[in-house]
């Protein structure tokens, strides 16, 4: 395996050959099935308990640096925090429990870094919506299997995956280490300012991004099992967002601009839908066995009872650029601690980690 200095450049090369623009598809206009993600219409805080959390200090970019969007948190076997951002040259920051950076390493690993997972051997997981891949790395970074194909998105084939995902977001471990992938942005996962990637009005895929929302099933070696097409019911492009599996071995599903969960069995079989008040843009499986749910734009964390039921909550949303500001401008995705007492949250939008412990 190549250095990740050489890799970063391989992505870029790779993304621009295979993505960059072509004369004959300039200006398209982008399908109507693509929509842009937005908080819950008429937001209202949920009819719970407001739960005791409050904001403690976070982990900080590396010195002299700023963090690029912050979109995954991930706590590893050992207590660390592994945190994924959109700042190419330092890709993936670890920190200890005190919040001390330990380390940056991976840089440029993704064209649109994503979803982030730590399976219960240590094994880190990342995936890349724009590129369309799924990353399997050790506990110290180096990869061991890369999913799917590079830059390329294809028609699904019903007698089996086509090796090519269709922008992947989120990751999930069943208790026979299954692997869980959901894909579809809702066409909505270019990076911000890249100027050699692709967009809906300079190029054409043989399939648009996010046209083919999904969950995939792969054994513990890796091999295809298993998939279920997830559309709306409107016909717009869905954001099948996060996947977790309960301590009931049910697989949960955030479907997140239609304000739902999918609840499957192992076999990806439907057993029931829950409706939300909120986004469930980022789901964990605590090691007490407690759903907990971040709501993306809504600026929330929500505790979840195993009916889908909010038991609990808190947070406020609101965009900002005050680096004192405890105001969550997107959710994106949470990490909890085994005892519950630390809970991450990865803000996107105002680009930051955000811990909380309670009062």
């Amino acid at each position: 395996m190549k250095s990740f200095a050489l890799l970063g450049l391989a992505i870029a090369t790779a993304a621009s050959a295979v993505l960059a623009p072509s004369s004959a598809a300039q200006e398209r206009i982008p399908s109507a099935a693509i929509v842009t993600p937005t908080p819950t219409p008429g937001l209202r805080p949920p009819d719970a308990p407001r739960l005791p959390y409050v904001p403690v200090q976070a982990p900080a970019a590396p010195p002299g640096s700023r963090f690029g969007n912050v979109t995954g948190v991930a706590l590893t076997p050992a207590g660390t925090l592994i945190v994924l951002n959109r700042n190419f040259a330092y890709m993936m920051c670890e920190y200890d429990a005190s919040g001390r950076l330990l380390r940056t390493f991976n840089p440029n690993i993704a064209g649109n870094p994503h979803g982030l997972r730590v399976d219960r051997h240590g094994n880190i997981w990342l995936t890349d919506s724009f590129l369309n891949l799924v990353w399997k790395l050790d506990d110290r970074g180096q990869p061991l299997r890369v999913l799917g194909t590079r830059g390329e998105v294809g028609p699904w084939r019903e007698e089996g995956w086509n090796g090519m995902f269709n922008q992947p977001l989120d990751v999930a471990f069943d208790a026979d280490d299954n692997v869980y992938v959901v894909q579809g942005h809702g066409g909505t996962a270019e990076p911000a300012g890249c100027t050699f990637c692709a967009t809906y009005r300079n190029t054409r895929p043989s399939v648009e991004q996010g046209s083919d929302a999904r969950i995939l099933k792969f054994d513990r070696d890796l091999n295809f099992v298993s998939s279920r097409p997830l559309r709306s019911d409107d016909g717009t492009y869905p954001f099948i967002h996060t996947v977790i599996v309960t301590s009931q071995q049910e697989v949960w599903v955030g479907d997140r601009q239609a304000n739902r969960i999918l609840v499957f069995d192992r076999e990806l079989t439907p057993k029931r839908v829950i409706a939300m008040p909120n986004r469930p843009s980022g789901l964990f499986m605590s090691a007490q066995n407690t759903i907990w749910m971040s709501s993306g734009m809504d600026g929330m964390i929500m505790r979840l009872h195993s009916s889908g039921r909010i038991t609990g909550w808190f947070g406020e949303g609101g965009r900002t650029t005050d680096p004192a500001s405890t105001l969550i401008g997107e959710a994106h995705y949470l990490a909890v601690s085994a005892d519950q007492s630390t809970i991450f949250v990865a803000d996107s939008i105002n680009s930051r980690v955000h811990r909380f412990a309670p009062r």
